[in-house]
């Protein structure tokens, strides 16, 4: 996998991109439609979560952002009533689980803890999250949804396969009734096989990238132009018939408040994420991929994005080291490209 250094990843964006410009006539005779900021679309929410942003940075659970495997935070909807929940993340570490808050009759309420390892796999079409630990020979988690301000259990499993080779009495259990291996599978399976997304670690707690998740990142629906946005839409569909896993996110890579779209070919070492930037009413691909596991760095400060070798990706597929030669990070860093799925038809309604 390519190594991008933050000259030539500059070099790379800044070439390619021309921008978005307000509405008026190009070269080509055609009329393009003026971009609205994204700050001017605001939300209830906005507010709060960023002082329950603050508010944890300041407090002893806050560790330093070393690259990003220090304390991060994620914005996701979690239940598709079209808020976000806010979702910190104390760490990377084993024994780190995320603290969820949602916006819930007028006010920030705390949902509860979820996850392991500073994050959590997340289901959007079934609007499902996973709470998973595994013990010495064992495994035991549920599948949830969040209901008003509550998690509500969809189903509970266990099992202790590991501890075959100990001599270990092996059990399946499924909502606390011991089953038989095919039905623990039956019923596992039909959560987890589904299309997911892993949640919790997207972005770090500097002042530039908590600005901009709370005053930007939601707000491209509303912020993007109707042509811009059939634009989007029209090629994330026919991308994702080019591939089994996809996923995309809008994204602004260069600080003119105008959005390019992230297409991610998938979560493997080998898929990559495509840049497009929406130039005088079209479409442009920068020429070259970047990212592993279908997603890249990004230091919103610097506005460099960049991806890392293969040995510097952790087992579970998050970005945890980000020391580039001849670069040196702020600490306004993201992880982007699979915000949403595009399997998830409620994802794609972004773009309507």
């Amino acid at each position: 996998m390519k190594k991008f250094y933050a000259a030539a990843a500059c070099m790379i964006f800044v070439a390619a991109v021309s921008g978005c410009s307000d509405k008026k006539s190009n070269s080509s005779g055609k009329e393009t439609e003026k971009i609205v900021s994204p700050r001017t679309v605001t939300f209830e929410w906005q507010e709060s979560y960023k002082a329950k942003l603050e508010e944890f940075r300041n407090s002893e659970n806050y560790q330093e952002s070393n690259g990003i495997i220090g304390s991060m935070f994620d914005l996701r909807d979690l239940n598709s009533d079209g808020i976000p929940e806010l979702i910190i993340s104390p760490s990377d570490g084993v024994d780190s689980v995320c603290t969820i808050y949602t916006y819930y009759d007028g006010s920030l309420t705390e949902i509860g803890t979820n996850g392991n390892n500073g994050f959590f796999a997340f289901y959007p079409s079934a609007g499902i999250i996973n709470n998973e630990f595994q013990g010495s020979g064992f495994v035991m988690g549920e599948f949830r949804r969040i209901e008003g301000s509550s998690f509500m259990t969809e189903m509970t499993y266990y099992n202790n396969i590991d501890s075959v080779n100990s001599g270990a009495v092996i059990r399946y259990e499924i909502d606390k009734e011991e089953v038989l291996p095919a039905e623990y599978n039956e019923k596992f399976y039909s959560y987890a096989d589904q299309p997911s997304l892993t949640v919790g670690r997207k972005y770090t707690f500097g002042e530039r990238t908590m600005d901009y998740a709370v005053y930007c990142s939601e707000s491209w629906d509303d912020a993007a132009s109707s042509s811009m946005k059939k634009l989007f839409k029209k090629k994330v569909k026919d991308l994702a018939e080019e591939y089994e896993y996809a996923g995309f996110e809008l994204l602004d890579m260069n600080g003119d408040e105008c959005p390019e779209l992230i297409f991610s070919e998938g979560f493997s070492s080998q898929d990559s994420c495509r840049v497009f930037v929406y130039s005088d009413g079209e479409l442009v691909e920068l020429s070259e991929k970047c990212g592993i596991n279908g997603r890249f760095g990004f230091d919103n400060e610097k506005m460099v994005f960049f991806t890392i070798n293969p040995q510097d990706v952790d087992k579970y597929g998050s970005l945890t080291d980000i020391s580039l030669d001849g670069y040196e990070k702020s600490g306004s860093l993201m992880e982007c490209g699979r915000k949403y799925l595009v399997s998830d038809e409620t994802a794609l309604s972004i773009f309507d």
